[in-house]
């Protein structure tokens, strides 16, 4: 989890999460060993699960505020949710030596990649147009992502 910061925003909490997310599949990408690969297939899941749900209760309301642009924006990243929370689901009962486990990896690393490009460029922009506190909003999603750990 990253370390909170003065200088800490929303953008820059999501953004660390964003950059976990790459290191993770990265090294899943590269382990050879079925115990590692079956450790990080866990890190993975769990990080996605909890970043999802930080944006779905803390941020994506907020972009209802945003007008048109914002709404629009929030419903194709909750589709993009359904569709990688699916695919979570199908991966978490996957053997960890297995062919189908690598490339339903590689279609879930894909899927995010695309969903963290969206985020960075459209979403990043309308967060801080939007006039919101954004500090405040990062101790927020940092309080919720404690919550999920512990659950």
């Amino acid at each position: 989890m990253p370390a909170r910061t003065k200088s800490m925003d929303i953008t820059v909490l999501l953004h660390e999460d964003h950059q976990l997310a790459r290191e993770l599949f990265f090294a899943f990408s590269k382990a050879e060993e079925d115990a590692e690969k079956e450790k990080l297939v866990k890190q993975i899941l769990t990080e996605l699960f909890i970043h999802a749900k930080v944006e779905e209760e803390i941020v994506y309301p907020l972009l209802d505020e945003e007008g048109k642009d914002g709404e629009e924006f929030k419903g194709e990243a909750e589709n993009e949710h359904r569709v990688v929370k699916y695919m979570m689901a199908e991966i978490a009962n996957l053997e960890s030596n297995g062919d189908e486990l690598k490339s339903k990896m590689t279609v879930l690393c894909e899927l995010i990649e695309h969903h963290v490009k969206e985020e960075e460029k459209e979403m990043f922009e309308m967060l801080r147009e939007s006039g919101q506190d954004l500090a405040a909003l990062a101790d927020e999603a940092m309080e919720r992502k404690n919550e999920l750990k512990k659950e």
